[in-house]
């Protein structure tokens, strides 16, 4: 049945939907999604139908409810909603937001949004973040955009941007590129079309794509393990080194993988790195596209994880992969 509302609000848990509990000694998610409704004025709650899907911490989801809940956000678009704010947890935001974008063909913004402080907490922006998104997704300006976030005043791009802190109201950025748009007193300043990369629309990510992360001598149990295991992964993405140069006791394991068709996506485990193939010394980067590994380019370990089970989900292989890796 085709809503006659503006916009959804789909409430999926984290700091925005908590409150103290005395009995639990700490802050839970038991606001409900009507309270988190009567921060808007009337004039603008009357616009939006509420969704109340899940009241969990963002550290309890996984790849498959996030593509269950792109099921639900396409459903509301379908029957009519002109645009989708989504508050979560600022835990899994990043990742939330990324996998959304990247299978979300629709020209309705999605609008991600939360606090790292429960509403209850002097000095939390809960209310204001809301509103503020709620504005964002009733604006025709946000059309067109993909997936944004929208927190301390700013638009950023689900691709762009990253969770830098997790203590202060602007611990997310997006670095080197700044936010889309801004909210100024009542108007949607946007700034720029963030770039969007290939959807594909309605796959179902793999499940099973790990992330190993490079350390000083480390990991070699980890990737034997995952190696060795009857119940092999869908995928892994290296979290290397610098230019994407990973420990040389980890490549027996790496071919062992690779052997068993398993894909394996090399990215640097700096924040803000890039692959790049310069030496030739065992373990380095040339010496791992030699064998088989792909290249994740400039995609920070999580976001290579999310793109590789999205492209693993839909049945691409070989070089169709590592195409829809790099964008080309």
């Amino acid at each position: 049945m085709p809503t006659r509302n503006k916009i959804a609000l789909v409430v999926a848990g984290g700091e925005i939907g908590m409150k103290y509990s005395e009995k639990k000694n700490g802050h839970t998610p038991e606001l409900s999604a009507e309270e988190m409704l009567s921060w808007l004025p009337s004039d603008v709650s009357d616009s939006v139908q509420l969704v109340d899907w899940s009241h969990q911490a963002s550290s309890h989801y996984t790849v498959r409810m996030t593509s269950d809940l792109m099921e639900i956000l396409s459903k509301l678009v379908i029957d009519g909603a002109q645009g989708i704010v989504v508050t979560c947890g600022t835990d899994a935001m990043e990742e939330m937001a990324y996998l959304a974008d990247l299978i979300w063909a629709y020209p309705q913004p999605v609008i991600f949004t939360g606090t790292n402080s429960p509403s209850d907490v002097i000095g939390s922006d809960a209310v204001i973040n809301l509103r503020n998104a709620v504005k964002s997704a009733l604006s025709q300006t946000t059309w067109g955009m993909g997936v944004l976030v929208c927190i301390q005043d700013q638009l950023l791009s689900a691709s762009e941007m990253s969770q830098g802190m997790n203590y202060r109201k602007n611990g997310f950025i997006s670095f080197d590129r700044g936010p889309v748009g801004e909210i100024i007193g009542e108007a949607i300043d946007i700034r720029r079309v963030p770039k969007r990369g290939q959807v594909l629309e309605g796959v179902v990510p793999a499940r099973n794509v790990e992330v190993l992360y490079s350390s000083l001598g480390g990991g070699e149990r980890l990737i034997a393990s995952l190696a060795s295991s009857s119940d092999l992964p869908d995928g892994l993405v290296l979290a290397a080194f610098g230019n994407g140069n990973v420990f040389p006791a980890w490549i027996p394991y790496i071919k062992a993988l690779l052997k068993s068709e398993v894909p394996v996506l090399l990215s640097s485990r700096c924040p803000h790195g890039k692959v790049i193939s310069m030496f030739g010394f065992e373990g380095s980067t040339s010496r791992l596209f030699d064998i088989g590994v792909m290249d994740g380019g400039d995609l920070p370990p999580l976001k290579a994880r999310l793109r590789l089970s999205v492209g693993i989900g839909a049945g691409l292989t070989g070089q169709d992969l590592q195409r829809y890796i790099l964008d080309r």
